[in-house]
């Protein structure tokens, strides 16, 4: 049985420690041994969660340690997952047992996939993908390394985001439109043209801001 370490002990990492005891293999496979974080006491006014075990950098995996990453914000989830990769860390990816995953399509590593989320058929998820509760991913959609999509949110068939975009809740990504990397679409958003790299766009139709 595997040691679950779980980077990021903030809201979303209380959030992700809840979802993983809910998830095939939970007590079989693994179990979750705690947290990295680089505010040691950022637990201490909360009970029931296992205990951060260290600082990020300070933490040596061992041989029968996996980890997956809570953090919301795509950059310093890069950041603190490269820090684990350097040395010689390995990234499990966590699936609700509600969540639908489509016939052939791939899901990489370190990925997170809430309750009644929906992936389709032929989609390529990346390693290190937040897809949160309700989420739609509809069929053969491509989503890079890194990227979030929040809750409610529909990528609609052929829609492809690049590295590090960040999805917002409630937006639609219309049929066959890209997103470039490290883009943000605003909360609620309709996007039906090509969203540019390192950009925000919000509204419906959804316009760079």
């Amino acid at each position: 049985m595997k040691d679950l370490i779980i980077i990021g002990a903030g809201g979303m990492g209380r959030d992700i420690y809840d979802f993983s005891t809910q998830c095939v293999g939970y007590g079989k496979d693994f179990i979750v041994a705690g947290f990295l974080d680089d505010d040691l006491d950022s637990l201490r006014p909360f009970s029931g969660y296992p205990a951060v075990i260290n600082k990020i950098d300070e933490y040596d995996p061992t041989e029968n340690d996996v980890f997956v990453c809570s953090m919301g914000d795509v950059s310093q989830k890069k950041s603190s997952v490269e820090r684990v990769l350097r040395k010689g860390g390995k990234f499990i990816s966590l699936i609700h047992p509600t969540a639908q995953i489509g016939m052939n399509s791939q899901i990489g590593d370190g990925c997170v996939i809430l309750k009644d989320a929906f992936v389709g058929t032929e989609c390529s998820i990346s390693d290190f993908v937040l897809i949160q509760i309700g989420a739609v991913i509809g069929h053969d959609v491509r989503i890079g390394k890194y990227s979030r999509v929040d809750c409610h949110a529909v990528c609609v068939g052929g829609t492809e985001l690049k590295d590090g975009v960040t999805i917002h809740t409630g937006a639609i990504i219309n049929h066959n439109v890209v997103v470039e990397s490290q883009a943000k679409v605003g909360a609620g958003s309709f996007v039906i043209r090509r969203v540019k790299a390192n950009t925000s766009v919000l509204g419906n139709p959804a316009k760079k801001i």
